[in-house]
C-alpha cells in the first residue's frame, strides 16, 4: 500500500491559501502562566486557532517594529553621510550629538 499523506500535508494541498500552514501553533503567554507546548495544527480547536492568530499577530507586529526601526537607522545613517561599509550606529550618534 503506498504511503498516504499526513493530515497537515493534505490540508496544505487542499488550498493555495493553506500552503504556509504551520505544523504547530503557539499561544499567547500571560505572566504567571505555565508555558504551553506548541499544539499540532491538526489537533487544534477553532478557539485554539483563534488564540494562535493573536500570538502570530503579536509576533508579526514585533517583526514589523524591528524592521521599521532598522529602516529608520539606515536612513539616518545615510543622511549622516555613511556609505556601504561604514558602521551605521556611530554615524547616527555623531550626527545627533552635533
Amino acid at each position: 500500500m503506498p504511503d498516504q499523506p499526513d493530515d497537515i500535508t493534505r490540508l496544505r494541498a487542499a488550498s493555495y491559501a493553506l500552503e504556509d500552514l504551520p505544523e504547530t501553533i503557539a499561544f499567547p503567554q500571560r505572566p504567571g502562566d505555565e508555558p504551553r507546548e506548541p499544539l499540532p495544527v491538526v489537533e487544534a480547536s477553532v478557539d485554539e486557532i483563534a488564540f494562535a492568530i493573536v500570538e502570530a499577530e503579536r509576533e508579526s507586529s514585533a517583526a514589523y517594529r524591528r524592521a521599521a526601526a532598522l529602516q529608520r537607522l539606515y536612513r539616518l545613517a545615510r543622511e549622516a553621510g555613511s556609505i556601504g561599509a561604514d558602521r551605521a550606529a556611530p554615524a547616527v550618534l555623531k550626527k545627533e550629538a552635533q
